[in-house]
């Protein structure tokens, strides 16, 4: 299925205005497996909204426009959308008294420029806008079903929410669209992308990426492609992706490793990320105890420290030149390494260094070795350590 976005507005083209609208709405298509084919963007000319419109309606078998709908003189959307078409504008008297409506329910005068909210293409289907005078419609034109929808961002996800990503939703359940997520941590981008994007993959399957900072999702999308290319594909994707993968399908390792630890009390001292690192832990852990007190910045004197503590134990020191420390110890086994950020701004530091303690605690419990090849962080110390038994 080809969809495409057109985004209308002077104020995106000059850039007074950031088109939030369309990346959020590529990020909840790609939730559903539908990978946006092209995204466009015009001003507020009517003669060159009409010619997207009928040029891109030809090519794509689905469009969702954001703009225009408004009541003033450079609102052209639906004007344009109508010639396309083919068609006249007609009122729509529902919708008039529904703008009729809400201006009295306020105490409000409906001005006459309303009444333009109300015309439409012959045709139309109207999509509900419960919070505002602005109806989104539905309307076939050319080669594609194109909705219509306001730019108000408030207004715009509730039509996309309630009545375009459910009929859209169909359409890909009938097209046997699966996805299927990785999290990569401590790798950039532009190198996963410089990697996955020259290798050759099965027919019917694409990758999407979304960086959520410090994660980044990457998402193996499959249109109508058989099992073995959806196998092969993972295979071709985890063989270089595996060092830095984190989590598939779902990022919470706070309920990972409330799972591997059980019952098992656990304990965080944090004296490194402000609060970050508890933050992951409070919905999953709710029992955690958390302590907040000066710790020794250096590893070696960090590990001296947890030494005497008998319980599972997460510790994260102060920043130093070298980085930050941080310590796992579970009474007999202890593990601890400085990792250094290069990023200018604190707060991403902090951040990092937050998962990166995580990370550190998933690895353990995973049997899998703490001190992964993150390629972000530099690693300037690294300790393991095992109590001897005292034999007599």
């Amino acid at each position: 299925m080809n969809i495409e976005t057109i985004a209308t507005g002077d104020e995106i083209i000059t850039g007074f205005v950031v088109d939030t609208n369309s990346a959020w709405l590529c990020q909840q298509l790609l939730d559903l497996g539908i990978q946006v084919k092209r995204r466009s963007t015009v001003g507020d000319k009517l003669e060159d909204i009409y010619r997207l419109i009928s040029e891109r309606s030809k090519i794509a078998d689905v469009i969702i426009v954001n703009g225009g709908l408004g009541p003033t003189s450079d609102d052209n959307t639906t004007l344009a959308a109508a010639r396309a078409a083919g068609v006249e504008l007609e009122r729509y008297e529902a919708w008039l008294n529904k703008i009729t409506q809400y201006y009295a329910i306020q105490g409000r005068q409906m001005s006459e420029t309303n009444i333009k909210q109300a015309m439409l293409p012959k045709g139309s289907e109207i999509i509900d806008n419960p919070i505002g005078t602005a109806c989104g419609f539905e309307l076939k034109i050319n080669n594609a079903v194109c909705y219509f929808t306001p730019g108000v961002p408030s207004e715009f996800k509730l039509m996309v929410e309630q009545k375009i990503l459910p009929e859209l939703k169909q359409l890909t359940n009938s097209e046997s669209t699966s996805v299927k997520r990785y999290f990569v941590f401590s790798v950039s981008e532009s190198k996963l992308s410089e990697i996955l994007d020259r290798q050759i993959w099965p027919k019917n399957i694409v990758l999407g990426y979304r960086v959520n900072f410090p994660t980044i999702e990457i998402k193996l999308i499959s249109n109508n492609a058989s099992e073995d290319d959806i196998n092969d594909a993972e295979k071709l994707l985890l063989s270089f992706i595996n060092p830095y993968l984190v989590a598939k399908n779902e990022l919470d390792i706070p309920s990972q490793i409330s799972k591997l630890t059980g019952a098992v009390p656990l304990q965080l001292f944090d004296n490194g990320t402000s609060g970050m690192l508890i933050e992951q832990f409070a919905t999953a852990m709710p029992h955690i105890t958390a302590k907040y007190f000066p710790l020794p910045g250096n590893a070696d004197e960090l590990l001296e420290y947890l030494k005497k503590e008998t319980c599972r134990t997460i510790a994260v020191g102060p920043e130093t030149q070298d980085g930050y420390s941080i310590a796992y110890w579970n009474g007999i086994t202890g593990f601890v390494q400085t990792l250094k950020s290069t990023s200018q701004q604190p707060k991403q530091r902090k951040k990092m260094i937050a998962f990166a303690a995580l990370d550190m605690v998933r690895r353990v419990l995973c049997g899998l070795s703490p001190f992964a090849p993150y390629e972000q962080l530099v690693r300037t110390a690294e300790i393991s350590y095992r109590k001897t038994p005292n034999i007599r």
